[in-house]
């Protein structure tokens, strides 16, 4: 989908690093935004191809998860106003391994 559509990049929300590892797998061209609740997994993302990784504070919905993946990929200076970008998680969250869910945001 990153390549059909013009993504400024690819957030995604991961408890464990599964996501932004298969995510990172497939070298898409857009770079990919990790948000993560745990340092260590920031950490350890941060050695991934294409990987610029995050610690951020949990989400409870869906809604809040698009404002912070939004908020995010403006200050780490990924988007702009008015860019897209491709919102990639798991639900529910924090379930590791259980990436079912692929969202197209207008920041």
């Amino acid at each position: 989908i990153a390549g059909l559509l013009p993504v400024a990049v690819i957030v995604t929300y991961t408890t464990s690093g599964s996501t932004s590892l298969r995510a990172a797998r497939e070298r898409p061209i857009p770079p990919i935004l990790s948000m993560t609740p745990s340092l260590a997994t920031a950490r350890c993302l941060a050695l991934v191809w294409g990987v610029h990784s995050v610690q951020t504070p949990d989400v409870s919905d869906v809604a809040e998860m698009v404002e912070h993946a939004c908020r995010h990929a403006v200050a780490e200076e990924f988007a702009k106003p008015g860019d897209t970008i491709l919102i990639s998680a798991g639900m529910p969250f924090g379930t590791p391994g259980a990436t079912n869910l692929l969202r197209i945001a207008t920041v």
